[in-house]
C-alpha cells in the first residue's frame, strides 16, 4: 500500500509540475487573475445600481436628479466599459503574459493580438453604417481570445527566432528599433489571420466566435456547468491538496474562463430581467462549491481536546472566516493524513450537492451574476450578495453545518490518537 501511495504521489507530482511549468496554462491563469479585479469593481457599481432596498435606490437617484432607471443605467456604464469588453481585456492580459514568458516583444505581441482578434471579428452593416456588436468582444469571447493570444504569440516567436525581421543599426534607440523589428512578424501573423477569416467567410459561413463556440465553447461550458463536471473538478483539486500540491492553482487555471463565461451569461440575463440560465458560475464555485475544508477547523473548535489542536484553534479559526485555509491545511496537517482523506475529498461534494439541489428546486434564487465578490469574503455575506437574497446566506449556513458534521467523526478519531501520543510523550518526559 505504501508503494502504491508513493507511486500515485509521484505521478500527481509530475502532473503538477507539468501544469506549473506549462507557459500556456500559466498565461491563462495569470491573465484571468488580471481580469478578476474588474469583475469585483463592476460588481460594486452594479450592487449600488440595483440596491435591494427600493427607498435607498430612490434616494441615491434623487441626489443626481435622476429616476431609478436612469440611475441604474448610469452605474452600468462601468460594466459597459469593463466586463462588456471582457474578451478583449483577457486577450490583452494573456498575450502580454505569454510574451513575457517567451521573452519576446510584449507591447508588439499585445497589439498584434488585438488586431488579429479584430480581423476575426465581423462588423454588422446597416443603412446607418457599420458597427461592432459588443457581444463579440465581451466575456462570451473569452475562449476565443485565449486561443488567439496563444496562436499570435507562438507564430510571432517562431518568426522572431528565425531572425526574419528588419534589423536596425546598434546606434538606433530600442524605442525606435523595436517597432521596426516587429514589422515582419506582426505582418505575417495578421496576414495569416486575415486568410483564416476569408476561409471562414467563404466556406464555413460562420464567424470565428461562432465556429469556436460550436466546436469547443459549448462542450466546455456543458462540462463546467454540470453537476457531475464540477464535482469531479473539485474532487481532483482536493486530491492534489492531499498530496501536498496546490490543487486550487491548477484547477482554477483551467476552469476560471469557463466559470466566467457562465457568470457573464447570468449577469446579462439579470440586467435584461430575463430568467437566469446557469446554476453553476464563478459565484457558485467561490461561494458554495468551496465550503468544505472550513468544516475541519470548526469541528476541531467544537470537540477537540488535545493540546496540539487547542493551540491550532487560536491561529486557524479566524483566517478561515475569510476562506484562508493554509493554517488549517498545514497545521492539522491534512496533506498525506489518511485519517482525513475521506472528508478532505468529499466535504466539498456535500456542499456542492446541497447548493445545487437548493438552486435547482428554486428554494434559493440563482446567483445573479451582477455581483462577484473576492474569494476572501466570509460566507453568509457572500451568499447574500451573490444571490441578492437572505436565503443565499442561509444556504451557506446549511452547507457550513453539513460539512462540520462530515468532519466531526474524523476529528474525534484524530484527536483521540493525538491525546494518546501527547500522554505517552508526557510520561516519557516525567521518567
Amino acid at each position: 500500500m505504501s508503494n502504491i501511495m508513493d507511486k500515485f504521489q509521484s505521478s500527481l507530482g509530475k502532473l503538477s509540475m507539468a501544469f506549473n511549468k506549462n507557459i500556456y496554462i500559466n498565461a491563462i491563469k495569470n491573465g484571468m487573475l488580471a481580469y478578476m479585479p474588474f469583475t469585483v469593481i463592476t460588481s460594486v457599481f452594479l450592487i449600488i445600481g440595483n440596491f435591494p432596498v427600493p427607498s435607498v435606490n430612490a434616494w441615491m437617484a434623487s441626489l443626481f436628479n435622476l429616476t431609478v432607471t436612469q440611475w441604474s443605467t448610469k452605474l452600468a456604464i462601468v460594466n459597459d466599459a469593463s466586463l462588456a469588453i471582457g474578451g478583449l481585456l483577457v486577450l490583452l492580459a494573456v498575450s502580454r503574459t505569454l510574451a513575457d514568458e517567451m521573452k519576446i516583444n510584449g507591447m508588439q505581441v499585445m497589439l498584434t493580438s488585438v488586431v488579429s482578434f479584430m480581423v476575426l471579428t465581423p462588423y454588422k452593416t446597416t443603412k446607418a453604417g457599420s458597427f461592432l456588436d459588443i457581444t463579440t468582444i465581451g466575456a462570451q469571447s473569452i475562449f476565443l481570445a485565449i486561443l488567439v493570444s496563444i496562436a499570435v504569440a507562438v507564430i510571432y516567436r517562431a518568426i522572431d527566432r528565425k531572425g526574419i525581421k528588419i534589423k536596425m543599426p546598434a546606434s538606433v534607440p530600442p524605442a525606435v528599433s523595436s517597432p521596426f523589428e516587429s514589422l515582419i512578424p506582426s505582418f505575417v501573423v495578421i496576414t495569416l489571420f486575415w486568410i483564416f477569416r476569408l476561409v471562414l467567410d467563404n466556406f464555413a459561413k460562420l464567424s470565428a466566435l461562432e465556429l469556436f463556440n460550436m466546436i469547443l465553447g459549448t462542450p466546455l461550458k456543458a462540462m463546467g456547468g454540470s453537476l457531475i463536471g464540477i464535482i469531479l473538478v473539485k474532487m481532483f483539486g482536493q486530491l492534489l491538496w492531499f498530496f501536498g500540491i496546490h490543487g486550487d492553482s491548477i484547477v482554477n487555471g483551467v476552469m476560471t474562463p469557463i466559470f466566467q463565461v457562465l457568470q457573464d451569461e447570468n449577469k446579462t440575463a439579470s440586467l435584461a430581467h430575463h430568467a437566469i440560465p446557469n446554476i453553476i458560475s464563478q459565484s457558485f464555485w467561490d461561494g458554495f462549491a468551496s465550503i468544505g475544508v472550513i468544516g475541519s477547523i470548526f469541528a476541531i473548535i467544537l470537540i477537540a481536546h488535545s493540546h496540539r489542536y487547542s493551540e491550532m484553534k487560536k491561529v486557524a479559526g479566524i483566517p478561515y472566516l475569510f476562506n484562508i485555509g493554509e493554517p488549517t491545511l498545514f497545521g492539522i496537517p491534512l496533506m498525506l493524513n489518511v485519517t482525513y482523506f475521506i472528508p478532505l475529498l468529499f466535504s466539498n461534494v456535500v456542499s456542492i450537492v446541497i447548493s445545487y439541489t437548493a438552486f435547482a428546486l428554486h428554494l434559493v434564487p440563482l446567483p445573479t451574476g451582477l455581483v462577484q465578490v473576492p474569494w476572501t469574503t466570509p460566507i453568509v455575506i457572500s451568499g447574500y450578495l451573490v444571490t441578492g437574497s437572505i436565503s443565499g446566506a442561509i444556504l451557506q449556513l446549511v452547507c457550513f453545518v453539513a460539512v462540520i458534521l462530515v468532519w466531526l467523526p474524523f476529528v474525534k478519531i484524530a484527536d483521540k490518537e493525538i491525546m494518546v501520543e501527547e500522554k505517552q510523550e508526557e510520561e516519557k518526559q516525567n521518567e
